[in-house]
């Protein structure tokens, strides 16, 4: 982990990571580097800050009655304050680090906003601090919802 791009300290007490992110460094990109650097295989964690730019998709209604799908992609026309994310931290279907994450954000037009965030298309304006809670326990794996037909994470118990 680059100490020059990324703060994060490890407390024996409460078991969490705390740190930010800085300047250039994408939101999920920097997530998961300090996810390898502390061993963290299954998290949740928070984050507020800003970004240069946000990269999210919505929910819309589906084409039938009941049904859900996600917009095309958006990116905000400025740089965003984000006000308030959330997510999990687990393995994708490769077994590779993966991230699912929604956050509320504000623009320089004062117009709020928020979805599900995109993979690495998210970097740091001035500064993310977060906190990770490392569920040792836990085995997140995404794989494919039966209702949906979407990845979604599936939480088991760790082996």
């Amino acid at each position: 982990m680059d100490k020059n791009r990324i703060q994060a300290v490890y407390d024996e007490t409460s078991h969490r990571i705390v740190g930010r992110l800085m300047k250039d460094v994408d939101l999920f990109g920097g997530i998961k580097e300090v996810c390898a650097h502390f061993n963290v295989e299954a998290a949740n964690f928070q984050c507020l800050g800003s970004l240069k730019y946000a990269t999210y998709v919505q929910i819309e209604r589906g084409d039938t009655e009941g049904a859900v799908k996600y917009s095309d992609k958006k990116v905000s026309q400025s740089a965003v304050e984000l006000l308030s994310g959330t997510g999990f931290v687990g393995f994708d279907e490769a077994g590779e680090l993966d991230i699912h994450f929604h956050g509320m954000l504000i623009d320089c037009d004062q117009q709020i906003d928020g979805g599900h965030f995109l993979a690495g298309e998210n970097p740091v304006a001035v500064t993310i601090e977060f906190i990770l809670f490392p569920l040792k326990g836990v085995h997140l794996q995404r794989g494919i919802d039966p209702h949906w037909s979407l990845p979604a994470f599936q939480f088991t118990e760790k082996e």
